[in-house]
């Protein structure tokens, strides 16, 4: 096992595109961090220079106590796990996983006690004998991460491993996943852009835009406190409600006014947004933040909306709300929605849980002192 520490790593194609710039990201030894982002963001092309398959522009990556940028990969002590299985399609299971240990000339005692080991790990021994040809995709994905465990490396990379298996299939591989971390406690840093498998699958995720970091911390830290708007509405299904407005002093507090959707913001909150009088900003509150206000209950302050859509998700209804241009998502339960009449709800925000962002940076101005400490990369 060992650590991964990425300082200041910058990456440009073609003197022109940054594909990654200003990254820096410390990996505790025996860690599982996802990397995780929208298509083009950089995260893959960050897997692949800690693998030696790209070139470095400037910075450092160093595994464990060396540095290892002029590192040839099969020297870098890491083994990856792509997308595409890249199995060879004429060998047997057994000949497919060790077959780098081969080029090795390890004894083969050695060799067949290690595939043996990998697959009892992953549940592979009666399946020793077949060719990929007559593997499900879940069991290909297996014997590639076969392939990886038998070399032993000091860590483990993932580059969206999942993304060829249906649905069902995914579920299922994530829990072999993080089995596998349990057992053998190596470091593995590991790339999607499904927030769902970084939410359920990282120790930490480091949630990447246009290159750069947006935020890193734990999977409920990043959820309760996004750094940005981004974060905000990448990281949550469905993605936090954003409202646009102004806040305006009134009353020894301060108010968010958005047309339609206004509310006094809570105490603490509008301690931290002194000064911010007439500041243009956003209101974040996530769809199960709302409450559906019952009949004969008169509540302080509502959120009003006409339903536009509603999505019935078995546990769950999804009500895609419109009031005064803006356009929101409340989250209730199926007996709920059916009491609804004429289309019109009335939803009450827990407020402590909202979040007030910069309209024009983006940056979340509620954020705690010691969420911003731990887990933003400024």
């Amino acid at each position: 096992m060992a650590m991964v520490q990425l300082e200041n790593i910058h990456k440009t194609y073609d003197n022109a595109y940054e594909a990654v710039r200003n990254f820096n990201l410390s990996i505790k030894d025996g860690e599982f961090l996802v990397l995780v982002g929208p298509s083009g963001c950089g995260k893959s092309t960050t897997l692949r220079m800690v693998a030696g398959l790209e070139e470095v522009n400037a910075g450092t990556i160093r595994i464990g106590d060396r540095v290892v940028n002029d590192v040839p990969p099969k020297d870098r002590d890491i083994a990856m796990v792509f997308q595409n299985y890249a199995l060879y399609p004429h060998m047997s299971v057994y000949d497919n996983m060790p077959f780098g240990l081969k080029l090795r000339k390890l004894p083969k005692s050695e060799i067949d006690g290690r595939v043996m080991k990998a697959a009892a790990i992953l549940g592979l021994e009666g399946l020793l004998k077949r060719k990929p040809k007559a593997l499900s995709g879940g069991q290909r994905q297996r014997v590639a991460m076969g392939r990886a465990i038998v070399r032993k490396p000091s860590v483990f990379l993932f580059d969206e491993p999942l993304s060829n298996l249906d649905a069902k299939m995914r579920v299922e591989m994530r829990k072999e996943i993080l089995q596998l971390h349990r057992r053998i406690g190596t470091t593995m840093i590991y790339v999607t852009h499904d927030q769902i498998e970084a939410m359920t699958l990282g120790n930490r995720i480091c949630v990447m835009n246009d290159g750069m970091i947006e935020q890193v911390g734990p999977p409920t830290v990043v959820f309760d406190h996004p750094a940005s708007l981004f974060v905000a509405r990448f990281i949550g299904t469905p993605p936090m409600n954003i409202f646009k407005g102004v806040l305006h002093a009134e009353n020894d507090g301060l108010v968010f006014d958005g047309g339609t959707i206004q509310c006094p913001l809570p105490e603490d909150q509008a301690a931290m947004l002194q000064g911010c009088d007439g500041k243009a900003v956003c209101l974040g509150i996530r769809p199960r933040a709302l409450k559906l206000a019952k009949a004969d209950e008169q509540p302080e302050i509502v959120f009003s909306g006409n339903v536009e859509v509603s999505e019935m998700l078995g546990e769950e209804v999804l009500l895609h709300l419109e009031s005064g241009g803006h356009r929101f998502i409340t989250s209730v339960n199926p007996h709920e929605a059916a009491a609804i009449q004429n289309g019109v709800v009335r939803m009450v925000p827990r407020l402590q849980l909202a979040h007030v962002f910069d309209a024009e940076t983006g940056r979340n101005l509620t954020l705690p002192a010691e969420v911003r400490r731990d887990t933003l990369p400024f």
